[in-house]
């Protein structure tokens, strides 16, 4: 990690459709439907495409889990913490 980034701080538990909405300010886009109640969405990265599963069936997602996906999508700290504050 490098210095000049903070980790994300007050990440809150989001419903499926909050979580989307700030995954499509960072640039992610649903790629098709997955197994159960799960959507599969994507971002490039560095020439790269990242595809990851997205429980759309739960009430809400805790804090764990939507910094995983952030994580997962290759979001770094500062970039999460400029879509929590709602800055695109």
């Amino acid at each position: 990690m490098n210095l000049g980034q903070c980790m994300p701080k007050n990440i809150l538990s989001l419903k499926p459709k909050q979580l989307i909405k700030l995954l499509a300010q960072g640039g992610c886009s649903f790629y098709r439907e997955g197994k159960g109640d799960h959507c599969l969405y994507r971002r490039n990265v560095d020439n790269t495409v990242r595809v990851v599963p997205i429980d759309m069936g739960a009430r809400e997602m805790s804090p764990a889990y939507v910094l995983r996906i952030f994580r997962q999508f290759g979001f770094a700290d500062a970039e999460i913490e400029k879509l929590l504050r709602g800055e695109n």
